[in-house]
């Protein structure tokens, strides 16, 4: 029997599967296109085809994410979704291939929480699964200090969450979950729309506004056509979006991010807080791309911000865990 090792990362938005060899081989959209009826439970579409659905189906369709908040919600689809992103990576897949996953988790996941993605993996086809902390495995694909002499402090602002968190001895010492991401930012400016202006957008076009022109500089020149639904009359009108106006949303989703991770700080120890001092903080994640996140954070933090340019750095050090089993044994054990 042949054997095949993995990184996993299923987001709420984007999962993705790595390859020793061939780097990353799938990203996409964690979504399923489903019928509304409860009663029918067949996938129409996954991913990527299931996101080009969105606004072009009927409402016997609803498109939805089965991993809200990075948790699981509905294990069924879970399930049916990574069986096809399994099938796309190995498409001439032997009935005897054992496939062993690397799988990059969120900070927090509860006993019951840890069993359920792993049977969701098990029932998927995978033989073997290793639940590793996103965070260890972004300071992992960095190549970041983390040894028993030093120690970091990681922020994941990602679709739905963030994750803060400080290591050290490739060991977690503290860490932080909030709810608070791109997703539910962009949430937040279609109900913005909804309520100043009469007007439904999708979740697309929040989104197209939040990448095009938000921004975390108060003053910020930019503005955006939207075409949306009326609720009134219930017909289609074009309106224009200034940066200024989605500003106050912006800054107050991410001054909360910034105050979840003074908070970390202030209850960590002297030691910590002087690596900290010298090496920064290092952010990674979607989230971290919006115009003027490092001044902000700056302001915010008084540390120095290293933001990665690589976004994808957490599911490579899936990688650095198949290279190296003994220190992916050393994780497990300690974390």
């Amino acid at each position: 029997m042949s054997t095949a090792y993995i990184g996993l990362k299923m987001g709420s938005t984007t999962t993705y599967i790595y390859k020793p060899g061939n780097g990353i081989v799938l990203r996409e959209p964690t979504l399923v296109a489903v019928p509304t009826n409860p009663k029918v439970k067949e996938i129409t579409a996954v991913g990527k085809e299931a996101k080009d659905l969105i606004g072009r189906v009927s409402e016997n369709t609803s498109i939805i994410s089965p991993i809200v908040d990075e948790l699981i919600q509905y294990e069924d689809l879970t399930i049916s979704m990574l069986k096809t992103f399994l099938k796309k990576v190995f498409p001439s897949r032997s009935f005897g291939l054992n496939i062993k996953a690397i799988v990059c988790t969120q900070l927090g996941l509860s006993p019951d929480e840890q069993k359920q993605l792993e049977r969701v993996c098990f029932k998927a086809g995978i033989a073997d699964v290793y639940l590793v902390p996103d965070v260890l495995c972004y300071a992992l694909g960095a190549g970041i200090d983390i040894s028993i002499n030093n120690s970091a402090m990681v922020v994941n602002i990602g679709g739905n969450t963030t994750n803060i968190a400080t290591i050290s001895n490739n060991t977690i010492i503290d860490g932080y979950n909030l709810t608070i991401g791109g997703s539910i930012l962009n949430i937040a400016i279609a109900k913005y729309i909804d309520e100043t202006y009469g007007i439904k957008i999708s979740q697309n076009q929040a989104e197209k506004i939040k990448v095009e022109i938000c921004s975390l500089f108060d003053t910020y020149d930019a503005s955006i056509s939207i075409t949306g639904i009326e609720k009134l009359s219930n017909s289609k009108k074009e309106i224009t979006i200034n940066a200024d106006e989605i500003y106050p949303i912006v800054e107050h989703y991410y001054g909360k991010i910034a105050e979840s991770i003074q908070a970390v700080i202030e209850s960590s120890k002297p030691e910590v807080v002087s690596d900290i001092a010298k090496n920064g903080i290092y952010f990674y994640g979607g989230g971290t791309q919006i115009v003027g996140f490092e001044r902000f954070m700056f302001n915010k933090l008084q540390f120095k911000i290293n933001i990665s340019e690589n976004q994808r750095l957490n599911i490579i050090g899936t990688g650095e865990l198949i290279k190296f089993p003994q220190l992916l044994k050393k994780i497990l054990k300690n974390n």
